[in-house]
């Protein structure tokens, strides 16, 4: 019933990322497309090498499992995540307390990652298959919010370190983008221009 573990999908973020990155090279010279292959190799060793920390940062927000507008220790997890690797991180934006944008690069293309990490009213579920609360009537992630916020900043990461290493031009931005169960928390973020300057912008969802 609730999806709990990042590391039991590892080959699926993986795939994930790597679309991220399909999309990213979309924007780089033929050159740069014809060393795919190496590029693929690179976000693949990236995913693995950031596994554990995620993995860590998926089961830890499942386990906060706040409500929208109040998601404050997974908003921290997030945004300290990225600041670790090299992104600046702007917390509380567009008037909402755990809404964050991180960002690396300059110029373009200005490419933006929505992750989000909000959980369910009500639907406490223990690890476990069978439905069974954990802690009877408390919230709970049952649309799996929390690989969701992790992916996304996974894939961040994947590209900001291929970005690096093939000195590509662009900027990579990712939005941790709250509230999503409740008043749609991206509206706000669109209502104060975040994404304004966007020349692509990809969400997903488990």
């Amino acid at each position: 019933m609730i999806t709990r573990s990042f590391e039991s999908h590892n080959s699926f973020w993986t795939h994930l990322m790597i679309l991220f990155v399909a999309v990213l090279l979309s924007f780089c010279p033929a050159e740069a497309k014809e060393k795919w292959t190496k590029n693929k190799k690179a976000v693949v060793a990236s995913v693995e090498k950031h596994e554990k920390e995620l993995t860590g940062i998926s089961d830890n927000i499942w386990s906060y499992a706040e409500l929208s507008l109040v998601e404050h220790q997974s908003s921290k997890a997030l945004s300290d995540y990225a600041e670790k690797n090299g992104f600046k991180v702007e917390r509380g934006v567009a008037g909402m307390p755990t809404a964050i944008v991180a960002t690396y690069g300059s110029g373009r293309p200005r490419i933006g990652i929505l992750g989000e990490f909000d959980a369910n009213a009500g639907i406490s579920q223990k690890k476990q298959p069978s439905k069974e609360a954990r802690i009877a009537g408390a919230p709970g992630h049952g649309c799996g919010h929390n690989l969701f916020g992790t992916g996304s900043l996974g894939a961040a990461i994947a590209i900001k370190e291929l970005m690096e290493k093939k000195k590509l031009k662009g900027t990579i931005v990712f939005f941790g983008t709250p509230a999503e169960e409740t008043i749609f928390g991206k509206t706000y973020m669109a209502r104060a221009g975040l994404f304004n300057d966007l020349d692509i912008c990809m969400d997903w969802h488990p």
